[in-house]
């Protein structure tokens, strides 16, 4: 009995030396990604190409970057964080309505707020 105990406390050990060693490998291969991600940034802004390009693809990069730093290093893919995960989600929702809503009434403009000269 007592062997049995001492042999599920082993796997027990192991297979959290396993999880820990997986984990810290992911962390690790996201952090070169997002370090490599960083720079492909600066080598487009070093490159001197056309902002019209440039802004959108850093924009891009900068997105999946905070949902690498999200999804990894802040431990959202956990499932006890789901109300964290919900907040966030309708944050991003209301975020980006505001940004649209504000490039809508900037650039386009809303033809019942123009004066007629």
């Amino acid at each position: 009995m007592n062997q049995q105990v001492n042999h599920d406390a082993e796997a027990l050990r192991s297979y959290k030396r396993r999880k820990s060693t997986q984990e810290m490998r992911m962390q690790v291969t996201n952090f070169a990604i997002m370090i490599f991600v960083t720079f492909v940034a600066f080598a487009l802004v070093a490159a001197e190409l056309p902002k019209e390009f440039v802004i959108p693809v850093i924009l891009g990069l900068a997105v999946l970057q905070v949902v690498l730093q999200f999804y990894y290093f802040m431990h959202m893919k956990a499932e006890k964080h789901g109300v964290s995960k919900l907040f966030m989600v309708v944050g991003l929702f209301f975020g980006l309505s505001f940004v649209v809503t504000f490039i809508y009434i900037v650039w386009i403009g809303d033809p019942i707020f123009v004066k007629n000269k």
